[in-house]
């Protein structure tokens, strides 16, 4: 048995306690079967995110979780979710690359302006060239949307790393993404991030809405993986949007405290 202060839960009943916060217990929309983005919408509320893979040999990471707990549906829905307005998500490192619910826009900023996580080129490129990102601002803002293939200048990419060999124009518009000053407008056909300024994508209530500091975004984001887990270790409950342990810990002794959790 798993006890948690006063109360105790056997393994089948965490699991069961999981499954059901996870939608799984759920049965599937309409007499039909047919899914609509009413039903993409709890899913989102309830997840928070999902998880972006350009692997298909199946089917993209992104497909799965609606088909696994609404059955088969039509997956414009989740592009037009993704790549129109109304927008319900948008694109960004959450648990990995993901497309997360627009209503936490505000929780990630802090990760947005203080680059927390952020790795490798795409930090280096603008340490040691803040006037060519600038540059590539400039060409999205001028001209966006865009792909990285359409603002590409004459510098060649190295070939002495097998996988992601960024160009520079690339790992720019990665920093720009990373910090929140561009975001994903769509996916195109060839699975390319289409670049543009977050005012012509995020909804206006979103950017009109005051940022969450560090403290506050933690809390949130716990929370929001508690209802999404159901019953989870504090790793759990860190690993689920990749958040600080420092932070993390606190936000989840204030929602115990609270009664929350």
């Amino acid at each position: 048995p798993l006890t948690f202060g006063g109360m105790t839960l056997t393994v089948l009943q965490a699991r069961r306690i999981a499954l059901a916060a996870q939608g799984f217990t759920r049965p599937r929309p309409g007499v039909d079967g047919t899914v609509a983005a009413r039903h993409l919408g709890k899913v989102i509320d309830r997840l928070g995110f999902f998880q972006i893979d350009s692997v298909n040999v199946l089917a993209r990471a992104q497909y799965m979780p609606l088909f696994s707990r609404l059955g088969p549906y039509d997956t414009e829905l989740l592009h037009r979710a993704a790549g129109r307005r109304p927008r319900r998500l948008f694109e960004y490192w959450a648990h990995e690359a993901a497309l997360v619910d627009v209503n936490l826009w505000q929780a990630f900023q802090f990760r947005m302006e203080t680059g927390a996580r952020m790795w490798g080129g795409m930090a280096r490129v603008f340490e040691e060239k803040p006037e060519f990102v600038d540059w590539v601002l400039g060409e999205v803002r001028d001209h966006g949307p865009l792909t990285a293939r359409e603002i590409e200048h004459d510098v060649p990419r190295t070939k002495d790393q097998w996988g992601w060999n960024w160009s520079e124009v690339k790992a720019a518009l990665e920093y720009l993404f990373y910090k929140g000053q561009v975001t994903a407008a769509r996916r195109n056909s060839a699975f390319e991030r289409v670049y543009d300024l977050p005012e012509r994508v995020i909804p206006q209530v979103q950017l009109d809405a005051p940022p969450l500091d560090s403290a506050a975004a933690h809390v949130m984001l716990v929370s929001h993986a508690a209802r999404a887990l159901g019953v989870a270790t504090a790793q759990c409950l860190r690993d689920y949007f990749r958040m600080s342990p420092e932070l993390s810990k606190a936000a989840i002794e204030a929602l115990v405290d609270t009664g929350e959790l």
